[in-house]
C-alpha cells in the first residue's frame, strides 16, 4: 500500500540507521527518479494513525527531496523487539552497516531485551561468533580501534584480536602495529603473546633449594629460564646447566642457557674482589652484550613468545644486599634491556 510520507516517523530505538548518507542519497535520487521505486518500505501501524519506518530511511528522504507525496510500503505488525530485528536484518542482508554499527545494535538489543548472544544469533540466522566478535569491537575495544576498523585499516578479526589486551593505550599501540607491518588476523594473534610479554624477570639461586627455585617461578608464571651464567663448572650440583635443562621442563619452564650473556671469570673476579670499580664494569657488561647482541637477540624474541622471562644467576639478589656488596651483571641486562624497548618493567624475584 502507499503511505503519505507525513505519516512516517522514525523511532530511533527500532531503526537500525538514524543518519542519511548524502553520497548515497544522491544516487538514490537518481534511481527513485529515473526508475521509479523498485522496493517498498518496510513500516509498522501507530495508535496515533502513523507508521514508525523499520526499514527504508533512505528511501524515504530520497522521495521527500523529490517532492513525493506518498510512497509504497510494507507493513508489518510487530512488537519493539521484532522490529528491532527486523531493522537489523534488512541492513544486514544489503550490508549497509559497520561492524561498529552492528555491534552498538545487537548490544542495544540484548541490554534492552535481556537476551543472550546465543539468542541473538539465532533470531538474525547468524553464527554466535558473529555475535561475539562485534560485541567486543563495542565493549571491548578503544574508539581508535574502532576508527581503523571502519576505515578499512583493520579487519573485525584484527579488532577481537586487539580486545584481549585490557590497557586502552595499549589497544591502540597493537593497532597501529598491526597497520604498520601487514599482519594478518594469524600473525597478530602470535605477535600479540610477545607484546603482552612486557616485564623482564631475575632470579638468583644462592642459598635456595631447587624446590623453593621453582616454587618462585611458578608463582610469578615464568615460562622460560635465562641462564646468564657464563661460567657453570663450580656451581650447587642441582642448578647445574646440565640438570636444570632436565628437570625445569617436567615444571613447565623452558631452560636456555645463554653464556654470551654471562662475565667471565677473568672479568668477574677482579670485580668481585674489589680491583674494578663498578662503573668499569658495567661499561664493559654494555660493550660486551652489545657485542653478542646478534647472538642473544632472536633468542629473545623467540622465547618471549612462549611467555614470562626470568633472567637466572648466581647471587640472590640483584644488586648489593645483606653480606652481598656487589652487584649481579643480570641487573645491568634487566635494565638494558628494558631501555632497549624490549619489555616495559623489571621484577626482581628475591
Amino acid at each position: 500500500m502507499r503511505i503519505p510520507l507525513d505519516k512516517l516517523v522514525l523511532n530511533p530505538e527500532v531503526a537500525a540507521r538514524t543518519k542519511v548518507d548524502e553520497e548515497y542519497l544522491k544516487l538514490l535520487m537518481k534511481s527513485l527518479k529515473e526508475d521509479g521505486q523498485l522496493h517498498p518500505i518496510t513500516v509498522r501501524p501507530l495508535p496515533d494513525g502513523k507508521y514508525e519506518i523499520i526499514d527504508g530511511l533512505h528511501r524515504v528522504e530520497a522521495a521527500k527531496r523529490l517532492g513525493w507525496k506518498d510512497i509504497e510500503a510494507n507493513v508489518v505488525s510487530v512488537d519493539d523487539l521484532e522490529a528491532k530485528f527486523l531493522a537489523l536484518k534488512a541492513n544486514l542482508v544489503r550490508r549497509n552497516l559497520e561492524p561498529v554499527q552492528e555491534g552498538e545494535l545487537v548490544y542495544r538489543i540484548m541490554v534492552k531485551h535481556g537476551l543472550t548472544e546465543k539468542q541473538v544469533a539465532e533470531k538474525l540466522g547468524v553464527s554466535v561468533e558473529w555475535v561475539s566478535k562485534r560485541l567486543a569491537l563495542v565493549l571491548k575495544v578503544h574508539e581508535e580501534v574502532r576508527r581503523l576498523v571502519a576505515e578499512g585499516k583493520l579487519s573485525l578479526g584484527h579488532a577481537v584480536v586487539i580486545s584481549r589486551i585490557k590497557d586502552p593505550r595499549k589497544q591502540v599501540k597493537f593497532a597501529h602495529l598491526i597497520v604498520k607491518n601487514g599482519w594478518s588476523v594469524k600473525q597478530a594473534e602470535e605477535a600479540l603473546i610477545e607484546f603482552l610479554n612486557d616485564t623482564i624477570f631475575t632470579i638468583g639461586y644462592e642459598g635456595r633449594s631447587f624446590e623453593e627455585f621453582v616454587e618462585l617461578l611458578k608463582k610469578h608464571e615464568v615460562k622460560v629460564v635465562f641462564d646468564v651464567r657464563h661460567d657453570v663448572e663450580f656451581v650447587k650440583p642441582e642448578f647445574s646447566s646440565e640438570l636444570l635443562k632436565r628437570q625445569l621442563p617436567a615444571h613447565g619452564i623452558t631452560y636456555v642457557q645463554l653464556r654470551e650473556l654471562g662475565v667471565p671469570r677473568i672479568v668477574r673476579e677482579p670485580y668481585i674482589e674489589g680491583k674494578l670499580s663498578f662503573e668499569c664494569f658495567k661499561q664493559w657488561y654494555l660493550w660486551w652484550v652489545e657485542r653478542n647482541r646478534d647472538e642473544w637477540e632472536p633468542k629473545l624474541r623467540d622465547a618471549k613468545r612462549r611467555g614470562f622471562i626470568a633472567l637466572l644467576c648466581v647471587e640472590r639478589y640483584p644488586k648489593p644486599r645483606g653480606s652481598q656488596r656487589h652487584y649481579c651483571h643480570r641487573d645491568i641486562l634487566a635494565d638494558y634491556l628494558v631501555r632497549q624497548g624490549f619489555f616495559e618493567k623489571r621484577l626482581d624475584i628475591v
